[in-house]
């Protein structure tokens, strides 16, 4: 049963609306169109055979990386000879067998996770702006990420990875038209960790639920909580994911993932009060068929 849901919403941190993004259009309802990448970034193919190569969990040996005269981006298990050296040197990397995971961490260099949720966090990030600080998690290891659309109209600025030491800019690719979601690409120079989806309509009731998010700044911070139900949304009509999970100003645009660390939902706001009585533990998340519909195209 999905219920209106009374009472003050509450979506965190939010500023004055910074000047709009216009949303990237082509073809399909609601999805943007795969942006021409800056010099530097690999195009999709490129970068979709680096996440193949560059950290494929099953295959042992050396992958050599180069850029040709013409700008093409090369992976091979063969070293470049004469003619083909190109100036600007070839890249090694050793891949070992075994080690990374499918889904949530294909393409980290870390150290093994030691669960489904310490993986999870690592496909997660800051965004940060003079007036705003919130949430965004991987869901292509191209660099695409999902964040909330309130979070970029305070004027989000960059995007910050959960190890608090590198940052990073992004390309706003589109925001949609009817829901607190917006798809934004990091300009990482190396594949990204991601996230997996699964149906927000394969939960139930009591089902323990994770927030991902940096409440106060404090990045890559976890609480939990179960799931409650669906509520009906009263700016849009359409269904949200109640959860139990505290969240503060800062996890607006975080992952809602499960026990093993697949996304149910965007975290987007809570219900602080009814008339004078303050709430708590009453959190909303889009839920990620939404996101899949919106942006299934940029989905690995």
């Amino acid at each position: 049963m999905v219920e209106t849901i009374p009472g003050t919403a509450c979506q965190g941190q939010r500023g004055k609306p910074g000047s709009p993004v216009r949303a990237l259009r082509h073809g399909v309802k609601g999805r943007g169109p795969r942006p021409s990448l800056s010099p530097g970034r690999w195009p999709w193919a490129a970068a979709l055979t680096a996440a193949l190569l560059w950290a494929a969990p099953c295959i042992a040996g050396t992958i050599y990386k180069w850029v040709d005269r013409s700008g093409v981006v090369h992976f091979s298990d063969r070293k470049p000879k004469g003619p083909d050296i190109p100036e600007g040197g070839v890249e090694e990397r050793e891949v070992k067998s075994g080690g990374a995971q499918a889904g949530a961490e294909s393409a980290s260099s870390l150290t093994e996770a030691r669960s489904p949720i310490e993986s999870a966090t690592r496909c997660t990030f800051t965004i940060t702006g003079a007036r705003v600080m919130g949430s965004g998690f991987f869901i292509s290891p191209e660099g695409y990420a999902v964040t909330c659309k309130h979070v970029l109209a305070a004027g989000a600025a960059s995007a910050t990875l959960n190890d608090g030491e590198r940052t990073y800019d992004f390309k706003v690719i589109s925001e949609s038209p009817s829901r607190d979601l917006a798809l934004v690409l990091v300009l990482t120079p190396d594949p990204t960790p991601y996230l997996s989806l699964r149906d927000a309509g394969t939960l139930v009731p009591g089902e323990r639920l994770y927030a991902i998010g940096a409440p106060a700044g404090l990045q890559a911070t976890v609480t939990d909580g179960v799931f409650t139900g669906f509520r009906k949304n009263r700016d849009n009509g359409e269904k949200a994911v109640q959860f139990s999970a505290p969240v503060n100003p800062g996890n607006s645009g975080g992952p809602l993932v499960d026990e093993q660390g697949r996304v149910v939902g965007v975290v987007s706001w809570k219900l602080a009060a009814r008339g004078a009585i303050p709430l708590s533990g009453l959190g909303f998340a889009i839920p990620s068929d939404y996101v899949r519909e919106e942006y299934g195209a940029y989905l690995p």
